[in-house]
């Protein structure tokens, strides 16, 4: 059976919230998406140890380069409430 891959795209705009944190000898990356009304997709990555996987360090690239349409979206009321259920 041959395999088939999945792309998922995110617009700058659409991110509610992101986050990387380490505990004990692991570490995460989240990012959450708001895709329409009432529905968002949370991506997680882990990883053990201490250097960044190519997933961590291309999210920390694109939140660099898409710093201001981020920002704008974290100002509405969404975000707010995206961010108290988790």
């Amino acid at each position: 059976m041959a395999s088939k891959s999945m792309k998922v795209e995110i617009k700058p705009e659409d991110i509610k919230g992101v986050e990387i944190v380490k505990s004990g000898d692991y570490r995460y990356a989240r990012v959450s998406v708001k895709r329409g009304e009432n529905e968002y997709l949370s991506v997680s990555y882990e990883w053990k140890g201490k250097d960044i996987p190519e997933f961590v360090m291309g999210l920390m690239d694109f939140m660099k380069a898409n710093e201001k349409e981020i920002e704008k979206s974290k100002d509405d009321e969404e975000f707010a409430a995206l961010k108290e259920r988790m």
